[in-house]
């Protein structure tokens, strides 16, 4: 049975809302499946056309939806819920439009943003009106995709809709439309240049065309989505150069010079075609699974109270920025680089240039550990035994001689005595360069230009050119094991991580051939037994340009991933070393550091602008890309699928934009990156000092607990109320509730009152403020109740000094003597009705009053659908409730058995009887079709009692 819609009764007071998808405005990523699980089992009607997205019960599934069912529906704020949604919410549909069913996904001026998670979709897009100034709204590209339900951008049969302001007040406007050609999941990286199939503005339309800028006049006839000097760096959707704008906060065409390339206000609109009626599957009787928010790190900074900064050596190259290397041992983190000071939040300087160790948990400076370097850490390991090794081009570490590498204390940073390792560099104008540190089981693989390492207990050096391997106790060098590769080795990874076995090393740098010029240019995978030849079959990769040096290297399972320049970041097979997957960044960005954490990948670059999947080259060729993503200067991949990872974005200010140069995953999965960061965007501010380094915490993937039992708390024939057992999270909860193969509300209550036509099963489950979901309940089969006596119903009643008669509860008792009042009945409250105190004094108060009233259960056919009849009354003192003459329940009252001077075991008020009821499911057996009989007993504590009352609510429950 369809229910019926029209009944929307409490529900807008009870449904927190809701104004945008995204569980409440927060950005959440939830991969866009449908939250319900089995067999198809389509709505089997939608609502009424005149309620019909009205309210969360009734939620249409597009603004185009209410629109072909109600042609004469107006714009404005409508319940929207697709499969992809994990509950209803609130969006503006545009109903006038070129036939309407226009959903509104974003509006602004300038400041626009092209990161995925959008800005403040808030209660703001429930209406298009300006606001003034830069106020920008934008879904996130994960709630427009559930407003899709996860069906291609490509495939909008109208493309994306731009309304520009055309005119300063607003009081003019104009129409342009695009298609994308080649889009499956949202994003708000226009400017990327992604490729159109067509556009449209001002009714004129043109083939092909780019996202970044497309149009046919340098006027109004323009879009261009970059953001440029002329728009103070502000992204929108501008006009051409002949179109000026104002600075002023009211103006609807925007310029920060009032000059030309104007940035209009902008509402941007879709029109999917999506049915409530379709896509939805029936939700088994045991619920839904829960929904967990992918495992990257959150877009936002931990707050720090400590960073390094200053530089400590004159810069010769662009990696010679402030961080270059992390490592943790115990619960230390060690940060390397080009720094003077570590510096805390006041401004406070401590001079302890190039290496410094932070508490891992709390970020705290550590300043008991306090090595003496006399230049630059680029690279750090820890050894098993917790020492620490640093790499550079320092030749002395705490006044001693220590060229390119030393082992140090990993509590005071004193030299560690029994491990020394001399470097040498032959090359004629060689110097000495440790670039990367890697440790693989007893081994430690050394990279960076060098010909010669001595051991501590060697006489002799050891030739081994650019890649090394010595022991990790004492630091004793692998004679006979010598790649020679013929070019400085910057970074090293192991076949562990890829293949789970120690057979392979990888390096990446800028070498073309190994040993007996083998071919090997610029990635090696090299094996670790016998002398260091290279691995078989060849790996011959095909970098992004001819400037193709490689700075990052690293391994995940099934993957080898390699990055440098230009601006790229392959993917390898570990077993065939073909080419899986590639990114390049544009229009800067080499790949400078790469950091895996459990199933992500995130690669830093001197980049901040977008990341092109599937492109092979750079500059951008011709060959097609499959996804352009917004990036600012690290990105994150998956492990697992290798694609973009899109929703990390953090937000950094770099003192020369030299990017991200060091990237490590600490014991509690937070993600240190350090580089020339002074700012980053915090859990604390916007613009958050950071010196030199940030870290990362993951974001929340723990749903909360299922919410406790739900339960019937009220029932009529128009609505029913569920109540249900808190659930809890840190960053608040909202319940959302469920009847039978969709959401249907939300509420940061533990009860709701919902409209009620017909049987149904509920769930509920919890949202916390990250977008996680809990498991839900179980089923609630709630059947089709009729209310068979209402609480104010009219009952025959006896109150005498006298008895009735025995058989007073018998269905064939002759009550007609005794009056007749309606509910409530009583003395001494308010609330009553009839009342049935006649005595002169409390003295002559009989204890007991007696009550009557015949029900009529229906013909045979229809008692037999009957599953359950449920009285509720109040026990003022105390009673006794009988059906067709069988006693069913008593309350209050002593057991044995009761006269008319028998009194009640207490003597509570009427507000502490009605919250203590009582409540009897009367057993199917005693009724039979046609009349039955109801009878109660009420009875006194004491005769001077202020008040008695007594009411009492019958709801009959049946099948089908």
């Amino acid at each position: 049975m369809r229910r019926n819609p029209t009944r929307s009764l409490a529900v807008a007071a009870t449904v927190l809302a809701v104004v945008a998808v995204g569980l409440w405005s927060s950005p959440v990523r939830a991969t866009v499946t449908t939250a319900t699980t089995p067999s198809a089992a389509p709505r089997a009607a939608a609502p009424p056309a005149a309620s019909l997205g009205s309210t969360s019960d009734t939620a249409a599934g597009s603004c185009w939806e209410i629109k072909q069912r109600r042609p004469d529906a107006p714009s404005g704020a409508y319940w929207l819920l697709t499969p992809a949604m994990a509950e209803p919410a609130r969006f503006y549909c545009d109903q006038t439009t070129d036939g309407g069913g226009w959903v509104l996904v974003a509006k602004g001026r300038n400041a626009w943003t092209s990161d995925y998670d959008g800005r403040d979709a808030g209660a703001a897009l429930l209406t298009p009106d300006f606001a003034g100034g830069a106020d920008v709204h934008q879904l996130s590209s994960t709630a427009v995709d559930q407003l899709l339900n996860g069906g291609r951008v490509d495939a909008l049969p109208d493309g994306v809709r731009l309304r520009r302001a055309t005119s300063m007040n607003g009081s003019a406007w104009q129409e342009a439309r695009f298609k994308l050609a080649n889009r499956d999941r949202w994003v708000w990286s226009f400017d990327a240049g992604h490729p159109l199939s067509s556009y449209t503005i001002d009714g004129v339309t043109r083939s092909g065309g780019r996202s970044n800028a497309f149009g046919t006049d340098s006027s109004f006839r323009w879009v261009d989505t970059t953001d440029r000097k002329v728009t103070g760096w502000n992204y929108g959707f501008g006009y051409g150069a002949n179109v000026a704008g104002s600075s002023a906060d009211n103006a609807y065409l925007y310029s920060p010079t009032n000059s030309g390339n104007a940035l209009p206000f902008t509402l941007v609109y879709l029109r999917p075609q999506i049915s409530s009626t379709t896509g939805f599957s029936t939700i088994p009787d045991t619920g839904t699974a829960p929904i967990r928010q992918p495992s990257e790190a959150s877009s936002l900074a931990d707050a720090l109270t400590w960073g390094v900064t200053g530089l400590a050596s004159p810069v010769t190259w662009e990696g010679d920025v402030e961080v270059q290397a992390f490592t943790q041992s115990g619960n230390r983190m060690y940060v390397g680089g080009n720094f003077r000071y570590v510096t805390a939040d006041d401004g406070t300087q401590y001079q302890q240039s190039y290496l410094a160790a932070f508490d891992v948990n709390t970020g705290e400076w550590i300043p008991s550990f306090r090595p003496v370097l006399d230049q630059q850490v680029r690279t750090l390991a820890t050894l098993p035994d917790g020492r620490v090794v640093a790499g550079g081009i320092f030749t002395k570490a705490n006044g001693q001689p220590a060229t390119g590498i030393v082992a140090l204390d990993p509590s005071t940073g004193a030299t560690s005595p029994d491990w020394s390792l001399q470097i040498e560099n032959r090359v004629t104008g060689g110097t000495v360069a440790v670039r990367a540190l890697k440790v693989v089981g007893q081994n430690l693989y050394i990279g960076g230009s060098f010909t010669h390492l001595k051991g501590t207990f060697q006489s002799t050096a050891t030739y081994m050119r650019n890649l090394a391997r010595v022991d990790v106790q004492h630091a004793a060098v692998a004679t006979g094991w010598n790649p020679e590769l013929n070019g400085t080795v910057v970074d090293v990874a192991s076949s562990a991580d890829a293949t789970g076995d120690l057979s392979q090393v990888y390096a990446a740098g800028y070498f073309t051939q190994a040993k007996g010029g083998v071919p090997a240019r610029r990635a090696a995978a090299v094996l670790t037994s016998g002398s260091g030849d290279l691995a078989s079959p060849a790996w011959t990769p095909k970098w992004s340009s001819s400037n193709d040096y490689q700075q990052a290297i690293a391994a995940t399972p099934g993957r080898i991933w390699v990055g440098g320049s230009e601006h790229s970041l392959f993917q390898f097979s570990p077993t065939t070393f073909a080419r899986q997957a590639t990114t390049i960044f544009d229009p800067k960005g080499d790949v400078q550091a790469i950091g895996a954490n459990g199933d992500v990948l995130y690669a830093g670059c001197h980049c901040n602008s977008n990341s092109f999947t599937g492109a092979v080259t750079w500059p951008l060729d011709s060959t097609p890309w499959s996804e352009a993503d917004t990036v600012h200067w690290v990105g994150a991949f998956s492990t697992v699928t290798g694609q973009r990872v899109p929703g990390f974005t953090p937000a950094m200010k770099l003192r020369l934009g030299a990017g991200i140069w060091a990237i490590t995953a600490d014991s509690n999965g937070r993600m240190w990156m350090g580089g020339d960061i002074e700012t980053a965007s915090s859990t604390r501010s916007a613009k958050d000092p950071s010196g030199g380094f940030a870290r990362y915490s993951p974001r929340d993937v723990t749903p909360p607990e299922r919410p406790g039992q739900l339960r019937v708390v009220d029932q009529t024939g128009g609505q029913v109320t569920l109540a249900w057992g808190a659930s809890s999270d840190p960053s608040g909860v909202h319940y959302q509730v469920l009847r039978d193969d969709r959401p249907i509300a939300a509420t940061k209550a533990t009860t709701i009152t919902l409209p009620y036509d017909g049987p149904a099963r509920y769930f509920v489950r919890a949202a916390d403020g990250a977008g996680n979901v809990s498991a839900s309940t179980l089923a609630l089969p709630v059947a089709a109740k009729s209310e068979v006596v209402a609480a104010d119903a009219s009952w025959r009643w006896w109150y005498q000094t006298s008895a009735p008669p025995s058989t007073w509860a018998q269905t064939g008792f002759d009550d007609t003597a005794w009056r007749t009042g309606r509910a409530v009945l009583g003395w001494g409250t308010a609330s009553v009705v009839t009342g049935i105190d006649s005595f002169a004094t409390t003295a002559e108060r009989p204890l007991t009053a007696y009550f009557r009233r015949a029900i009529d259960l229906g013909t045979s056919a229809e008692f037999q659908t009957l599953t359950s009849l449920q009285l509720t009354g109040v026990a003022n003192d105390g009673a006794a409730v009988y059906v067709n003459g069988v006693e069913v329940a008593r309350k209050r009252l002593p057991t044995g058995t009761l006269t008319q001077g028998t009194y009640a075991t207490s003597a509570p008020r009427e507000a502490a009887a009605t919250a203590d009821p009582i409540v009897v499911d009367v057993p199917l057996g005693l009724l039979h079709a046609g009349a039955n009989v109801i009878a109660v007993e009420t009875h006194l504590n004491y005769r001077a009692t202020p008040d008695l009352t007594f009411e009492l609510r019958a709801l009959a429950t049946h099948s089908g």
